[in-house]
């Protein structure tokens, strides 16, 4: 991992399945202790890196939990991952984003169940493979408060208000991230979901969130950690998320809004961030494991030359399917990287 940072070519092309709430189908845990008992998730963790392999793991609960610790009310099924009760937004108005107020992280539960996390697994872990922490940006955050038709149509017509927001929310994630980083993991993913087509519009999300991500960026590397960037959006915005927060690698699910194939995001990105991605999730439902791994050859050949590359689905693994499409990407690396 640590050549493909530095954009070299490793001896082979390093893999991560990104099993996440899936690997507790291996210890027999249900949704609701997954994602609030760190010791449980950390088990879970640990079984899908004994038994699928990998050379990431990205401590991903759900995209609730700092939600969640502001005060939205939160439902835990029983299989599958937790939600916001949709039905009672903590948003309820424009005039709400004004009256958020911070949080004292030391009074956070479920963040604070994820820096136990991080910190069970790096020292279960160790150097075996490169644990990664994980904050959804401020923007995805306050959606989880309000609702997404609502939130989108604040954004642009109340933006003003929606930052005023943000910047509550910021001031908490940056000690979240610092959390995190204290507790020795080697980077940091952002969530910045809505820097894509299924977002916002590029202009609207850079003057939005992008000033917010860029001190929760710089945050991290004053930690010391690197600092990734998911989004699983359609269009995504390589260009401004580069901008805003200078990442080290970006985990994607679809090509970037200026790039119409692989091997033109390869010449275009390739030597300013390391690509995670992109094997389509939706493959993992119903493909055999050897059209995975036909599909893994070919982002390889694409991706792979000079390094800088991950091999990853575009986004989490699908909890609930088996875990033999995970088996068949970390062979494929094994095979063919």
């Amino acid at each position: 991992m640590i050549t493909a940072f530095k954009h070299k070519e490793p001896d082979r092309v390093p893999v991560t399945p990104l099993i996440c709430s899936a690997g507790r189908q291996l210890k027999g845990i249900a949704f609701p202790e997954f994602s609030q008992d760190a010791e449980k998730a950390a088990d879970a963790y640990c079984a899908g890196l004994e038994i699928v392999g990998g050379d990431i793991i990205v401590l991903l609960y759900d995209l609730s939990v700092e939600a969640a610790d502001f005060g939205q009310q939160m439902v835990y099924p029983q299989h599958s991952t937790p939600h916001p009760d949709y039905t009672k937004p903590f948003i309820k108005d424009v005039s709400d984003y004004r009256k958020l107020t911070p949080i004292e992280l030391k009074d956070a539960k479920r963040m604070q169940v994820h820096i136990k996390l991080c910190q069970l697994m790096v020292e279960r872990i160790g150097l075996k493979a490169l644990v990664v922490g994980f904050v959804f940006g401020p923007l995805g955050v306050l959606n989880m408060m309000r609702g997404a038709e609502r939130f989108f149509k604040d954004c642009v017509n109340y933006p003003t208000d929606v930052m005023a927001a943000l910047d509550t929310i910021t001031e908490v994630l940056v000690e979240y991230v610092k959390a995190q980083c204290r507790k020795g993991v080697l980077a940091l993913c952002i969530d910045t979901l809505f820097a894509s087509y299924n977002g916002l519009p590029k202009p609207l999300w850079e003057k939005i969130e992008g000033p917010f991500v860029r001190e929760i960026s710089n945050t991290i590397k004053k930690e010391g950690a690197y600092v990734g960037v998911h989004n699983c959006g359609q269009g995504l915005y390589f260009d401004a998320q580069i901008r805003a927060m200078e990442p080290s690698f970006i985990s994607f699910a679809h090509l970037p809004d200026d790039c119409a194939t692989p091997q033109q995001l390869k010449s275009t990105y390739g030597d300013q961030v390391v690509l995670v991605g992109n094997i389509p999730t939706q493959m993992l439902h119903y493909a055999s494991p050897y059209q995975v791994m036909e599909e893994c050859r070919r982002q390889i050949d694409v991706y792979g030359d000079g390094g800088g590359y991950v091999l990853a689905p575009g986004c989490e693994y699908p909890p609930n399917i088996s875990l033999m499409n995970a088996i068949a990407i970390v062979k494929a690396a094994e095979k063919w990287g």
